[in-house]
C-alpha cells in the first residue's frame, strides 16, 4: 500500500509555533508511519485505526488509518519541548 498523509485542520493549527527540528522530526515520522502504519501505538482497543507515533525527542502525532482510501488522517500534534 501507498498511504498519504492529510492534516486535520486542528493539527495544522498545532503547527504554528513548531520549532524547525520538531517539524523536520514530524515529516520524518509520518514518513516512516506511511510505510508501516501498524507498526504504531495503538489508543483504543476497540478502534485499532486511532494511533500514536512519537517523533523527535519530545513530540506525539495522533492519527487515524484509512485503509481503504490509503490516507493517515493526522488529527493531534504535540510538543513538549
Amino acid at each position: 500500500m501507498s498511504f498519504r498523509v492529510e492534516l486535520h485542520k486542528t493539527a495544522l493549527a498545532q503547527l504554528q509555533g513548531l520549532p524547525k527540528h520538531a517539524f523536520d522530526a514530524l515529516i520524518e515520522c509520518m514518513a516512516d508511519v506511511c510505510e508501516r502504519p501498524w507498526d504504531t501505538m495503538g489508543v483504543r482497543p476497540a478502534e485499532p485505526e486511532f494511533r500514536q507515533a512519537i517523533f523527535g525527542t519530545f513530540g506525539l502525532a495522533s492519527f487515524y488509518v484509512d485503509d481503504r482510501a490509503e490516507v493517515i488522517r493526522v488529527y493531534d500534534v504535540t510538543w513538549t519541548g
